[in-house]
């Protein structure tokens, strides 16, 4: 409404002008009320027909409008194909032909950097006038003449222009052009107040198709609207989803877009930005290489184009992957005109715009031979226009357009047909009544135009409701050097026809990066070869097994655990599935199937290992721990117990994690995107996918899994280092198993970090892993086995060992004298550090202090558990100190246990006594033993095994001469009690039997504290005293 307004005060002002005949270098000025608010200037120079030029200063602000014309020296122009100048009519002197004149007034943008269609209508225009008065049944009795303008392609210049002709004198029928958008939208408004049809051969703005506001105007080009459907054709055959525009701060681009952006929105067509410029468009070209524009709609005059395609070869916007969409309707070679606006040269801007698409007005009918009203085909049309164009080709400011040429001729022979068809519709007016309040008229002439088609050198020619014309698009291609017709759209059909398209790439751009997930798998090949090694691998382990069973009774296999043995095979066959079952992935198996697999797989790797390897360990650790506790190599303790609680511990850390991962955090497949590939020559990002049988909180099971694998490898390594030269009889592989532990830890420590790293190549981490690990497991069968088959190639016959010895025989006859005392010292040595084991827990708890059992507070007991006694190790030793066999006596010092009471013994000065001890040993038999009796009793015998470590040789003699003292005191003891004859306060041992005090060798140890009474205090030992003395 304020555009409108400006507009009609804009009129006034020109009505002021005019009226006023303004003298040359005078100032005629219509000032609104208040001009301290002025926002715009803008300077119009217009030719006037008293043979000056005018030029205006039109001020407008937030109050009003203010003009200011001054009379300027005359610029005088010779348009093309006509000798006149502008502003007079483009046919000889009308007062020479009899018909009566009917007038129009034409608009070509003639001059200006923006457009340069003018002088190829304004030839076609003035040839189609010569052919309309050369036919006597058009306008019979009239004749069609034409006064034009150059607008300018300036919407100012073309209205003052208007409103001089309209005040000039002369009637206008109709009016020809605007060939801009802008031009054409602003006279229309004004031709419209006074009556005045508009027909336009190049404005495109769907802006003018608003009949609200447009009301009188027609064109015979196509609209935006329809080059924006040509478009949109385009998008939907190349299977488009994502583009970009970008246009000149422009009414009719800025109209043309916003159309464009609502057809794509209509048909799902994501427009990722809309781009719009007013001098420079750097940061909008920027924009559109950041946010990945491939397919680019640009609406612009080609003066900006070259500004455009200068920033799109500076960011590398051009090339076989982008498809730049133009308007159609610039000259040949508009890249070369100098520009200093344009850092590019010309080669640089045709290195950007090679392959450029552009929709245009068809120039010419495709059906070239068919008659038009002038009575020329469209093919002779071609020929007469092709002749003017090379009379007129030495002149630089000339363009040939055919297609403005070919639509201008159109809009000319409309305005004919037109003003010939309303003759038979006027009632009582004749053309010569015309005048600018007459609206019947202008609705004679109207609806002779929406009923109005004929063929034309362009197509057939028709309007719309809204003044449109639906004529044919053409669709071209810069190529070489030059736009070439590759196609047509109908908007009548929505079709669209290509033929000859050239893609730089061969193909059509992309709208994106393309992305192509690819699943790398495990070649099936892969597998099968791991399933034949495999194969191979179980073989040789049923092969090794039937050999352990039938040759079991022989001292290589015997003596070497075989159960073991066969357990570990057991775990060698899991291994050698799990290498075929790590290879399967859901492309073999199916999706369904392939968690089932992942579980399996978890499943058979890790129970495996815990059974091949964890009876490696196991006997390595065995070995070791004999080896630390300087046991009898030639006698050990049975290794079966301490193997198999080894072993458990595997078993149980192993399974449980197993367990707990599989129920509480079941595995699922997932696939992830382990590596992406840019393929610039194809436009294309690769995307590696690797499934993957993990979920959330899982890595951490396989990490604590790795974790305790790793540690136990590490030691048993240690171990294996450790015990290299030890050699036991009854565990007589123990060097051979040091061997295969180096062979697993070694291939373990490689393989491990490699399951991570490879992790997102399946195909090389198969080939790497699945290849370690069976090399591992057949190493260790190799490692374990092969040396025990060595060892019977000459005896493969026999079962059993022909010379087969108890390990007891082979110790008496192999070892000698010296070593076999040395054993015993050991032996002793053993024993006396159970001892001290147990007097240093006497003497912090009491006597009856807890060793082993339940627990302190023994609650064990009442479900038959040993709570507080001894091991059956030191009753042993106790009673071959004691040179006594093992009887209740024993028991009842070792059984009670009073942990809770904190001891049971009396601890006042009188003495002490036991009733719990007394009351057991009548329990048993025997008779009451007072507790400071026994104290000295065990004293004694403690003293006797500790002095035995120092003097070793003695140890057998002293025991029995103290089993024969023994033996006679139970003869005296059985005919008297014992009495207390030394005052002491303690019972006599009975003949042969010292008292601690009077021991030979060493007085009683840590017995400090006594009463008067002499009675010995539990729990007042100095343990200190009792290690020194040992040692």
């Amino acid at each position: 409404m304020e555009y409108y307004c400006a507009l009609v005060l804009f009129l006034c002002g020109v009505s002021t002008i005019n009226a006023q005949q303004p003298t040359p270098n005078a100032t005629v000025t219509f000032t609104p009320q208040s001009s301290a608010d002025t926002i715009t200037t803008v300077s119009l120079s217009l030719p006037q027909s008293t043979g000056a030029v005018l030029t205006d200063t039109m001020t407008s602000g937030t109050s009003g409008v203010q003009f200011t014309t001054t009379p300027q020296p005359r610029m005088t122009t010779e348009p093309a194909g006509s000798t006149n100048s502008p502003g007079s009519s483009s046919t000889e002197a009308l007062s020479e032909d009899p018909r009566y004149p009917l007038y129009i007034v034409g608009f070509f943008p003639i001059s200006g950097d923006s457009f340069h269609r003018g002088n190829s209508a304004l030839l076609a225009a003035n040839l189609a006038l010569e052919h309309i008065n050369d036919k006597e049944d058009i306008l019979p009795g009239y004749r069609l003449a034409m006064n034009w303008n150059d607008s300018f392609c300036n919407a100012g210049i073309a209205t003052q222009a208007l409103f001089e002709h309209i005040n000039s004198g002369t009637k206008y029928h109709m009016l020809l052009g605007a060939g801009c958008s802008s031009v054409a939208q602003t006279i229309s408004l004004a031709a419209d107040l006074w009556n005045i049809i508009q027909i336009s051969y190049s404005a495109s703005s769907p802006a003018l198709s608003v009949r609200s506001q447009y009301k009188t105007f027609f064109r015979t080009n196509a609209a935006d609207s329809q080059f924006n459907n040509a478009r949109l054709a385009m998008i939907k055959r190349y299977n488009w989803t994502r583009v970009a525009t970008l246009h000149e701060n422009q009414e009719v681009f800025s109209t043309s877009i916003n159309d464009f952006s609502t057809l794509l929105a209509n048909n799902d067509i994501e427009l990722i930005t809309s781009e719009s410029f007013t001098v420079d468009p750097e940061e909008q070209v920027k924009n559109l290489k950041s946010k990945g524009a491939w397919i680019i709609f640009g609406n612009f005059y080609e003066n900006m184009a070259r500004r455009v395609f200068c920033q799109a070869y500076q960011q590398k916007l051009y090339g076989k992957h982008y498809a730049w969409f133009l308007p159609g309707g610039y000259k040949d070679k508009w890249w070369e005109v100098p520009d200093d606006e344009v850092a590019c040269t010309p080669e640089e801007l045709h290195q950007a715009i090679k392959g450029y698409i552009s929709t245009e007005n068809i120039p010419l009918s495709i059906y070239k031979d068919q008659k038009t009203p002038s009575g020329y085909t469209a093919r002779e049309y071609e020929a007469i226009v092709e002749e003017l164009f090379d009379a007129q080709k030495n002149q630089t400011s000339f363009d040939a357009n055919k297609a403005a040429a070919s639509y201008a001729y159109d809009a000319t022979w409309t305005i004919a047909l037109t003003l010939n068809k309303s003759l038979s519709n006027f009632t009582s007016d004749s053309l010569e009544d015309f005048h600018y309040e007459n609206v019947a008229m202008r609705e004679v002439f109207m609806d002779t135009l929406y009923n109005l088609e004929f063929e034309g050198v362009s197509g057939t020619v028709s309007f719309t409701r809204d003044g449109n014309r639906e004529g044919l698009i053409e669709v071209r291609q810069m190529k070489e050097s030059t736009e070439v017709p590759i196609g047509r759209y109908s908007p009548q059909k929505e079709e669209l026809i290509i033929d000859g398209i050239e893609w730089q790439g061969g193909v059509a751009p992309k709208d994106a990066t393309t992305e192509r997930n690819i699943s790398l798998y495990v070649p099936h090949t892969y597998i099968y070869v791991a399933a034949g090694f495999s194969g191979v691998g179980v073989t040789l382990v049923f092969v090794l097994a039937l050999f352990m069973v039938a040759y079991r009774q022989r001292s290589v296999f015997g003596r070497a655990m075989p159960g073991y043995l066969g357990v570990m095979l057991f775990g060698c066959v899991l291994l050698y599935g799990t290498v075929v079952l790590l290879g399967m992935d859901s492309g073999l198996v199916g999706q369904e199937y392939f968690t089932t697999i992942c579980k399996l797989s978890s499943s058979t790797l890790t129970i495996g290992f815990a059974c091949a390897y964890g009876v490696l360990f196991s006997k390595i650790y065995r070995a070791h721990k004999l080896l630390v506790t300087k046991a009898n190599l030639w006698k050990p303790d049975p290794h079966g117990g301490h193997m198999a609680r080894t072993m458990l511990i595997f078993f149980v850390v192993d399974i449980a994690a197993l367990v707990v991962w599989i129920v509480a955090f079941p595995m699922q497949s997932t696939t992830e995107i382990v590596n992406e590939r840019l393929n610039e020559n194809e436009n294309t990002r690769y995307n590696d996918l690797v499934e993957f049988c993990t979920q959330g909180d899982s890595i951490y099971f396989i990490v604590g899994l790795f974790v305790f694998h790793g540690l136990a490898l590490l030691l048993g390594a240690f171990l294996a280092y450790e015990t290299r030269e030890l050699k036991i009889l009854s565990l007589n592989d123990t060097f051979w198993t040091g061997i295969a532990i180096y062979c697993v830890v070694t291939l373990s420590v490689v393989s491990a970090p490699l399951s991570f790293i490879l992790s997102n190549t399946p195909q090389i981490s198969y080939a790497v892993i699945g290849a370690l690990t069976w090399t591992a497991v057949t190493l260790t069968l190799l490692i374990v086995f092969m040396p025990k088959l060595v060892a019977l190639r000459h005896s493969f016959g026999d079962k059993t060992d022909a010379d087969y010895r108890t390990d007891d025989e082979i110790y008496e006859e192999e070892v000698d004298e010296e070593t076999k005392l040395r054993h015993k010292i050991d032996e002793v040595d053993r024993k006396i550090e159970i001892v001290k084991k147990e007097v240093n827990q006497r003497t912090s708890y009491g006597r009856q202090g807890v060793t082993r059992g339940c627990g302190l507070w023994c609650f064990g007991h009442f479900f038959g558990c040993s709570c507080g006694q001894l091991t059956s190790e030191v009753a042993e030793i106790v009673a071959s100190v004691r040179g006594d066999e093992d009887t209740g006596e024993i028991r009842v010092l070792s059984y009670d246990n009073k942990g809770l009471q904190v001891s049971d013994w009396n601890l006042e000065q009188g003495g002490a006594t036991s009733p719990t001890g007394e009351a057991a040993a009548v329990s048993n038999g025997a008779a009451p033993v007072h507790g400071s009796e026994m104290d000295a009793r065990d004293a004694s015998d403690i003293t006797v095994a500790v002095e035995a470590y120092h003097d070793p040789p003695k140890y057998s003699t002293a025991v029995a001469e103290k089993a024969a003292a023994a033996e006679r005191a139970n003869g005296r003891m059985s005919s008297a009690p014992p009495t207390d004859d030394d005052s002491d306060g303690d019972a006599d041992l009975g003949p042969g039997r010292k008292t601690p005090q009077e021991s030979p060798r060493a007085s009683p140890i840590g017995m400090k504290g006594q009463h008067e009474a002499g009675d010995w205090v539990p729990g007042e030992h100095d343990g200190d005293d009792i290690e020194s003395t040992m040692m």
